[in-house]
């Protein structure tokens, strides 16, 4: 394989740069609007040309694999939340002599 074909399927440092401004930026509109972004939800009006630029600076396997990320993500961040509401009622339970 020469030089050109190895580099040719390599995404460059900048592009990948770019691509994870681009991805940060998105998510963290979507974050600012309320909204926890999955795949197939709504887009925030504010946050479309962002999304658009996201969709622009990655690979397209890429883009679907940080949405399945942040999907993830946002279910692991809920979970830990239920986790420790239910072990806060625990707790709290036991010190005030509630069963």
């Amino acid at each position: 394989m020469s030089v050109a074909e190895v580099s040719a399927n390599i995404v460059s440092k900048v592009a990948r740069k770019n691509c994870h401004a681009a991805r940060d930026a998105f998510y963290s509109c979507a974050r600012e609007q309320g909204v926890d972004f999955v795949p197939g939800a709504q887009i925030p009006a504010r946050c479309k040309l962002l999304r658009q630029q996201f969709e622009g600076a990655c690979p397209l396997s890429w883009t679907k694999h940080f949405d399945q990320l942040q999907e993830a993500d946002i279910r692991r961040a809920k979970y830990l939340a239920a986790a420790i509401n239910r072990a806060a009622d625990t707790a709290a339970g036991s010190l005030t002599g509630k069963a």
